[in-house]
């Protein structure tokens, strides 16, 4: 029998939220309101955070919704000339 305990989530800010789901923060809010996106804890009474691991869910769920794979499709943005 195990006792060891598993890793804890580590809490994402706000800024690295938005980054890691390129949203403004008033995009941010609208998702997390039409539950789209998690919402965050409460780590004191003036900071929240997001669990990396529900926010890398939501990118996955993205990425499995567009039915692309995880890389880029060559045609697009800067490379698109490059051809």
């Amino acid at each position: 029998m195990s006792t060891e305990t598993p890793p804890l989530d580590r809490i994402m800010p706000k800024p690295e939220v938005l980054a890691a789901a390129g949203f403004s923060a008033t995009t941010l809010w609208r998702e997390m309101k039409a539950e789209r996106f998690p919402r965050p804890i409460s780590i004191s009474p003036q900071r929240k955070g997001w669990l990396e691991s529900q926010v890398r869910k939501w990118q996955q769920g993205r990425i499995k919704a567009t039915g692309q794979p995880n890389q880029p499709k060559r045609g697009f943005g800067r490379d698109r000339d490059r051809d």
